[in-house]
């Protein structure tokens, strides 16, 4: 069962598919599809080649160890235990089963996200898992953020307060931190069900996870698989595509601020928090999509440029070469595009 509240981060990428068996470049082909729900919204993936009749049980699998490791909704998983300080599964380990392999997620999903805060100068942070719980909660009662509650979670923060010790089990220097890896999840699992594919020797399929994608080969008519980025307006059509990007065995993801939001007195009161100062932010920044060949990474630093707004996004991205990305932002009411390299 999927333990993961719905974890939309406001901004999404339509995908299509030129599928048609017309002009068709390769020989015979063929295209399998299969559709399904995961970590709180759907996933649908397309590959070419012959069907694998073991594709349904083997992502429900891999959708069970992402529950078991990362989710926040599931009592006994390997986070829920560290944000309780319950280490009754590090203490017998044996007891739970498929331990190391939950571990090994969670160990990695910790790593890279060091690393990636560390490089965003903490834009993004899982260790602000405190102020999305008052977020949530603020939301649900049609309030304001509490200023002291902000600040109490502000002072047990920061990815620097987790370290590993000698067996490689992580452990909290602050007892108070709490991790929350909704920024990230989706696109990670999005990279194991393209390494599912790519062990299963299929060269060419798009992966998406609730418009976190990824693409590897080509489509029906031996073309780039093509992503349709959404106008970040709210009311938009979902077809009124602002871009169209072509994925080149490539990953995507693409955050804003246009959907998930409240009202406070007119005042929107948008998703995206800046864990640098406990603040909902909304700047000129509407969506960021972006390119690289991890989706986790790219889902990562798609949240932290939301944080950012449009010129620190533009330094960080330009100063990593393995990252690219499509900018759409509003200057005097009207909204435009930039590709960063």
């Amino acid at each position: 069962m999927n333990t993961f509240k719905n974890i939309t981060k406001g901004s999404f990428i339509c995908l299509f598919f030129v599928l048609t068996q017309f002009g068709c470049k390769t020989d015979n082909p063929t295209i399998h599809k299969l559709a399904g729900s995961a970590l709180g919204t759907t996933y649908h993936i397309s590959y070419l080649g012959e069907e694998l009749d073991s594709l349904a049980l083997s992502v429900d699998s891999i959708i069970d160890i992402i529950n078991h490791s990362l989710s926040t909704y599931q009592e006994n998983s390997l986070i829920s235990c560290f944000n309780n300080n319950t280490n009754s599964l590090w203490d017998n380990p044996t007891e739970a089963a498929y331990f190391d392999t939950d571990m090994f997620h969670f160990k990695y999903m910790i790593q890279l996200s060091k690393e990636i805060s560390s490089k965003t100068s903490g834009a993004f942070d899982p260790s602000s898992g405190c102020l999305f719980n008052e977020y949530s909660r603020a939301k649900a009662s049609n309030e304001m953020m509490n200023k002291n509650t902000i600040q109490s979670c502000l002072n047990h923060q920061g990815m620097d307060k987790i370290e590993f010790e000698t067996l490689g089990y992580p452990f909290k220097l602050d007892s108070f931190v709490e991790l929350n890896f909704n920024a990230i999840a989706k696109g990670y699992l999005v990279d194991l069900i393209g390494n599912y594919l790519n062990q299963e020797n299929r060269e060419n399929y798009m992966v998406e996870v609730g418009g976190e994608v990824v693409a590897n080969g080509v489509n029906l008519l031996g073309e780039p698989w093509r992503v349709g980025i959404n106008t970040p307006l709210i009311g938009a059509d979902p077809l009124n595509f602002f871009e169209v990007i072509e994925l080149n065995n490539q990953a995507l993801a693409t955050s804003g601020n246009y959907q998930n939001f409240y009202k406070i007195d007119n005042k929107l009161i948008g998703h995206t928090i800046d864990p640098r100062s406990g603040q909902p932010m909304i700047n000129e920044l509407r969506s960021a999509s972006i390119l690289h060949k991890n989706c986790a990474v790219a889902d990562a630093y798609a949240t932290a440029c939301m944080t950012l707004g449009l010129e620190e996004s533009k330094k960080i991205i330009s100063n990593d070469s393995s990252i690219s990305a499509y900018l759409i932002y509003e200057n005097d009411s009207t909204l435009e595009g930039v590709f960063v390299r």
